[in-house]
């Protein structure tokens, strides 16, 4: 059951996907049939205990923890491939059933029941260490792809703009041209700003998400440019100047500590080789000849 799950988790929608396809293609070549279908295993069986096991997860996590678990799926970028539902289900699953296999592989080398459960308490509680660490590595990674990326759609938009484009346009043209995090981001604000959202709300609503401090700053000026009725050709050019300063300033930040840094391998790796190669024949003839004289 724990490997059906997880592969239903991971091509549940193309298995869907693939059974619409046949039952539209067998409507319009006239195929269908009168008779309803047997419903499968999984609808009958595995669907209502996964959504009786999420229920029952969502019912025991308070809100709060849930609104902040959402929050952080949605910085991290894993929103678009598996709700929350989806990830409490694939946590609960594994930190429930690899402490009992851990459990029983070590009491079946070893009898012991007290060895037992403290070892699948830690796995336990690695499992649950081990999804947060994923989760805010996954962040810290999407982080730097979007501030890697700023600079280029920054000029992008920088030129849609100044060539007669609106930002809404030019963030569309972006879209439609580049691909990564940011264009994401962008895309998830324009579907906002499509759906009746205040452009400065959605706007903010992406340095939320993301969580970035240069992009976050950009965000602010856009806003203050539109509110104060200030070019926004001229802001951007601005923008793009500033951002590209700081990233010079940051990489000379970096330059300075790489010194610093390198400090530990030469002394705990590279010198007591060095030493070895260097000192070693000249400590070996030292011994011989102390050896040779007593």
């Amino acid at each position: 059951m724990l490997i059906y799950g997880t592969l239903i988790i991971l091509y549940g929608d193309k298995i869907s996907m693939g059974i619409r396809i046949q039952q539209i293609s067998e409507i319009h070549s006239g195929e269908q049939g009168s008779e309803d279908k047997e419903d499968s295993f999984s609808e009958r069986l595995l669907k209502p205990l996964y959504f009786a096991f999420i229920a029952l997860i969502v019912k025991a996590t308070p809100s709060s923890n849930l609104l902040t678990l959402n929050k952080r799926l949605d910085k991290a970028g894993l929103i678009k491939n598996n709700n929350k539902d989806k990830w409490l289900y694939t946590k609960g699953m594994v930190t429930l059933f690899s402490p009992m296999i851990t459990a029983f592989l070590v009491y079946s080398i070893e009898p012991n029941l007290l060895k037992s459960l403290f070892i699948s308490v830690l796995v336990m509680a690695l499992a649950s260490v081990t999804f947060n660490f994923y989760i805010s590595r996954k962040i810290e990674v999407r982080k730097e792809n979007i501030l890697r990326d700023l600079p280029y759609n920054l000029d992008l938009i920088t030129v849609s703009v100044e060539a007669g484009l609106s930002f809404d346009g030019a963030m569309a043209r972006v879209v439609s041209t580049v691909t990564g995090d940011l264009c994401d981001e962008f895309s998830k604000t324009l579907k906002e700003i499509k759906m009746g959202i205040q452009r400065k709300i959605a706007l903010k609503n992406m340095s939320e998400r993301c969580d970035c401090e240069e992009l976050t700053l950009f965000i602010n000026s856009i806003i203050q440019a539109d509110d104060l009725g200030v070019s926004m050709g001229k802001v951007l050019r601005i923008e793009a100047a500033n951002l590209r300063e700081k990233r010079k300033q940051m990489a000379r930040e970096k330059a300075m500590k790489a010194p610093v840094k390198m400090l530990f391998p030469l002394v705990f790796f590279i010198f007591p080789a060095i030493f070895i190669i260097v000192l070693g024949p000249a400590v070996i003839s030292i011994i011989d000849t102390f050896v040779g004289g007593l």
